[in-house]
């Protein structure tokens, strides 16, 4: 018979989520508990959806959507290694979850430039397109990590400004975001909350820009004078300010001293 997780094992998992507090004995051999009940929930509906799917199945996979397989990835992976040995379940998990995010991403700017050509196919033009954008958001790595450094020489910089912290016409980085975040509320954030910031923040400025378009051919000036002022919200970073401030209140609302991807997907971004 399987052997659970060990309660020490669980304690780790709740510390990479954020969750700062020490944990009873008593406490992680409950989670190991209600964790087992979960699981076996999990199993069992999985289990029941799939064969409803394919009843010839014989694996149990995710019943929702086709991931990337496990197998390929952890053959690539074992390929690229130079100083292990060996290449653990969790690592290939962690970068299926990366790589599909990063495919996600892609295919979202790929589809919006699709869409502005009113076309149901995504053609290698889009995708270029998606690539000038991403790559957009990875300029000057280095530059963003002394920046995050320098964030932290100085207590002065609690009092920064925004226009400090990007000035116009400059590209949103994760850095800036970090710095905007300790800024504003002193917390820190986790990498996929930074990552979906991004691309909400640039899938409303898609949406700005295509409502703008639209509201021109209609000829409102009050809609107009609307878009316009939305626009100048999100270029002089409000918007991403409120974004910042509603996260660190449902962080806080959970006990988390660092604002995780749940605190960012809760929000409406378009309120």
């Amino acid at each position: 018979m399987a052997k659970p997780w060990a309660p020490s094992h669980v304690s780790e998992v709740a510390k990479g989520m954020g969750v700062n507090k020490r944990i009873s004995g008593e406490v992680k051999k409950t989670l190991v508990e209600l964790l087992k009940i979960e699981l076996d929930s999990i199993t069992e509906k999985m289990e029941e959806k799939i064969i409803s799917n394919d009843s010839n199945r014989k694996t149990l996979g995710d019943p929702e959507r086709t991931r990337l397989s496990y197998s390929r990835t952890r053959g690539m992976m074992v390929d690229k290694i130079q100083k292990l040995e060996s290449v653990g379940s969790s690592a290939v998990v962690s970068a299926n979850e990366s790589l599909e995010k990063y495919l996600q991403r892609l295919l979202s700017y790929a589809s919006d430039s699709a869409d502005s050509e009113k076309m149901g196919t995504i053609m290698q033009r889009h995708l270029e397109y998606a690539l000038k954008i991403i790559d957009k958001s990875k300029i000057n790595i280095q530059s963003d990590e002394i920046l995050e450094k320098n964030s932290f020489i100085n207590d002065s910089r609690d009092n920064i400004t925004q226009e400090e912290i990007v000035t116009p016409g400059e590209i949103l980085s994760k850095a800036n975001i970090r710095m905007m975040v300790r800024s504003i509320e002193r917390m820190k954030i986790e990498e996929d909350a930074i990552e979906d910031l991004l691309l909400v923040y640039y899938d409303h400025a898609a949406q700005l820009q295509e409502d703008f378009q639209n509201i021109v051919n209609k000829g409102s000036i009050e809609e107009l004078e609307i878009n316009m002022e939305r626009s100048r919200t999100l270029m002089m970073l409000g918007w991403l300010r409120r974004m910042l401030k509603d996260a660190a209140k449902n962080a806080k609302s959970d006990g988390s001293a660092k604002i995780l991807l749940k605190h960012v997907i809760r929000i409406d971004p378009w309120k």
